[in-house]
This record gives C-alpha cells, sequence and structure tokens, in this order.
C-alpha cells in the first residue's frame, strides 16, 4: 500500500462509525451479559463462590477456534468485589496439563492464581478485560476496518481478581465477550500496547517513583489507554515527548484499584520520533521493601491499550533495528561514576538485580538516564548470553567481572556522565 492510500485509510478509520452491530456497553448493574449471537464473537466465563473474608485469584485456560479470531470489541460484566477481570494470549497452541511450575492442573475449570497469572502461566500479551467495576474494558471497541488477530489454536487464560469482605459466601460471574470481523473485513492490524517498569523500589515506610521511556519507531495511533499498579500506587501519568514542542499528558489516575479506561475517539496519534514515558508513584507503610512481582505483595507500573497499525519493535520497547530501547529515569543524585560503582556492587552480592540494583538504577540524577540506561540493557542482554553460565552459577563475584568485561564500553561512558 502507497503512503498516500495508507493516509486516505487511516482517515476513514478516523472518521465516526455507527455500524448496527457495534459492541454495547452493558452497564455495571447487569449481572448477566448475553453472549454474541449469529456468530458475532464468543463468550468466555467464570464462575465461583468466594468464602467470606477471602480474597480470591482465579484463572481459567480456553483455546480459540481453529481457524483463529479477528476481534473488533469487547464487553466485559463482573460483580461487585472484583478487582479485574483479565484476557491473556499464551504461546501455548495445546492446552497444556500442567503448570509452568509442573503441578498439574486441570486448566479448562476455574483454578488457583494466587501468585498471578502471569506466574502459573506463560502469557506474551493482555487481550482484554477491564480493571474497573462498572467500566468499559481494555479493548472496547476498535475503528471499523481495525482488528487484532489471534492465531488459530491459541490459549487464553482468563484471569479473575476478588475480594470478598462480607460475611457470606459471594457468588461471582465474570465474563468476556470478544465480538468478531470475517478475516476478509480487515483491513489494518491492531497491536496491544504493553509497558511494564520493572525497574522500581519502595523502601520501607516511604515514597518513591519509578519513570520509564520507550520510543516511538513509526506512526501509531492508539484507542484506549489504561495503567496498572498495586495498593501502594499513589499516582500514575504517562506523557507523550513529540520529537519537537512540549510535553503533553495523555493519562493520569491517582487510582490504583479503578483505574479509568481513557477512551480516544479520534483515537490518539503518537508520531514517529516520539517517546512515550510512564511514571508512577508509590507509598508504602510497610515495614519491608517492596520491588517489581506479580501478586499483590508486589507493585506493577504498566500502561496497557490497543493501537493501530501492529508495530513489533513498539509493543517490545524497542528501537527500528529491534534492539531493545527501555530508559529507566532515575530520580536521585549519584553522577555516573557512582551508579557505575554501586550497579558493580549489586550484582556482586545475592540480590543480583533485586532491591540492591534497582536502587542504583532509581538513585541515578535524571540527566544521566540515557547511560545509566545502556549500561542497564547491555548488563541485561549478557546475562541472557555471554555471561549466562557465570551469573547463573554460584560465585556472583564472577558474575561481575564478565559483565564488567562484556559492557565496558557502555560502563566508561557512564562513568563520564555528570550530574548538573
Amino acid at each position: 500500500m502507497n503512503s498516500n492510500k495508507y493516509i486516505v485509510l487511516i482517515a476513514a478509520l478516523l472518521a465516526p462509525a455507527c455500524a448496527p452491530d457495534e459492541p454495547s456497553t452493558q452497564p455495571a448493574e447487569k449481572s448477566l451479559l448475553d453472549a454474541p449471537v449469529g456468530g458475532s464473537g464468543i463468550q468466555y466465563r467464570m464462575t465461583s463462590t468466594i468464602a467470606p473474608g477471602v480474597e480470591s485469584y482465579g484463572c481459567r485456560l480456553f483455546q480459540v477456534p481453529p481457524e483463529g479470531l479477528v476481534i473488533r470489541g469487547q464487553d466485559v460484566a463482573f460483580g461487585p468485589g472484583g478487582h479485574h477481570v483479565l484476557l491473556y494470549r499464551t504461546p501455548y497452541r495445546q492446552v497444556p496439563s500442567h503448570d509452568e511450575e509442573g503441578v498439574a492442573v486441570d486448566a479448562l475449570t476455574e483454578h488457583d492464581c494466587s501468585e498471578g497469572a502471569t506466574a502459573r502461566w506463560k502469557v506474551d500479551a493482555v487481550l482484554g478485560g477491564s480493571e474497573s467495576f462498572g467500566s468499559v474494558g481494555l479493548l472496547h471497541r476498535l475503528p471499523d476496518g481495525v482488528g487484532l488477530v489471534v492465531e488459530p489454536n491459541v490459549v487464553l487464560v482468563m484471569s479473575t481478581h476478588y475480594l470478598n469482605t462480607t460475611s457470606a459466601p459471594l457468588e461471582v460471574d465474570a465474563r468476556i465477550n470478544v465480538y468478531t470481523m470475517p478475516p476478509e473485513d480487515l483491513r489494518i492490524e491492531a497491536g496491544l500496547l504493553y509497558m511494564d517498569n520493572q525497574a522500581l523500589r519502595v523502601a520501607p515506610n516511604s515514597e518513591a517513583t519509578a519513570r520509564m521511556r520507550c520510543p516511538v519507531p513509526d506512526d501509531v495511533h492508539v484507542v484506549s489507554l489504561q495503567s496498572h499498579m498495586h495498593a501502594r500506587g499513589a499516582s500514575f501519568e504517562a506523557t507523550l515527548l513529540p520529537p519537537a514542542g512540549a510535553a503533553t499528558s495523555i493519562y493520569s489516575t491517582t487510582s490504583w484499584q479503578e483505574p479509568p479506561v481513557r477512551e480516544l475517539d479520534p483515537p490518539l496519534l503518537l508520531p514517529r520520533g516520539s517517546t512515550l514515558e510512564i511514571r508512577c508513584d508509590f507509598r508504602s507503610g510497610e515495614s519491608r521493601p517492596i520491588t517489581w512481582g506479580l501478586s499483590s505483595n508486589d507493585e506493577m507500573c504498566q500502561l496497557i491499550g490497543p493501537y493501530f497499525p501492529k508495530n513489533p519493535h513498539f509493543e517490545r520497547c524497542e528501537d527500528e533495528s529491534g534492539a531493545p530501547a527501555a530508559t529507566w529515569v532515575g530520580h536521585g543524585k549519584a553522577d555516573g561514576t557512582e551508579t557505575a560503582a554501586c550497579l558493580k556492587q549489586a550484582v556482586s552480592t545475592e540480590e543480583g538485580e533485586g532491591y540492591a540494583y534497582n536502587d542504583c538504577v532509581l538513585g541515578a540524577c535524571p540527566a544521566i538516564a540515557a547511560e545509566v540506561s545502556a549500561l542497564v540493557r547491555c548488563q541485561k542482554a549478557s546475562r541472557a548470553g555471554a555471561c549466562a553460565n557465570t551469573c547463573q552459577g554460584e560465585s556472583p563475584g564472577d558474575c561481575a567481572s564478565c559483565l564488567a568485561g562484556a559492557c565496558a564500553a557502555e560502563e566508561q561512558a557512564m562513568c563520564g556522565a555528570n550530574c548538573p
């Protein structure tokens, strides 16, 4: 497709659409969500009984039809006490008989996921759902002709999180309607943004900030946005940093438990060459340190949303060459030399890339974020490659030496980075 035709098609897709079979918005008070009819979609459903005073994390696996799916929208319904109902895509093409820990499970029925769905099962994308009771879902509506493609036989994970604060058993019924279109009606494939900042650390009884940036390697249009944090999340903000001009806030909330979905009509253009930043502010009254993790005992800082056209580099926070390109912005006062020494010490301890390592990254001054991030990316890649055997052994000091040799250029550049 030439560039002029592409621009015309994008303009047509951004125009208001009033298709009679467009997914409807079901009010939160309506406990039932009727399944799609006439071959227009599929309903995924989980039901269970939550005992009084119990916090429940449940999962159930489903397999999409052999012909696959082209998703054009969703409706979501779940009852009081629900924190979220999410749908994930996995790399499985058959329903597993054992989870990732090797535990046998009847995955086609509801089962416990207390450590988080992504801890028990491999997932590679969020396919929708909702984290807000009474709100539209993450993938509520896509423009006419835009669809999210799910390959044949892919296994999905539906995940629920409920807290029964009452003195009686709670009957819960969570449903996700996935509305589809014929493959021949698809004109532009959509993707799912999933920014996940794992470089976060909240010291005991304190406040902390986590900031991460990702490049936009080509023009994309974002349809909706929603954040994800856990109970220490005090505020969230996503900012667009254009190639030229002032930064613009595109999403913000102070609610970790009921983060709103911001529907963008028309979809928001993120131009090529811009940068997307997410910032999470945390406040903890706990006597233990908090870091990134999948359970409610840990924390997260994520931005999720459908966009088009699909761009794998954008989704993976990569540059145009496919190289990792995340930038972590510290909020401390340490210069490059101090931060390099801190990182070297951190990887020489049993904590590795845990508390101590994240403290080094977050303790750097904001002005040297590029240099710090280049070294962090190199060390992460080296841990998975050249230094893998050493760093997974029982001599963490040797790991530090290997990383220092593999990332000497990045470390030298960081040592020359000064704070204002």
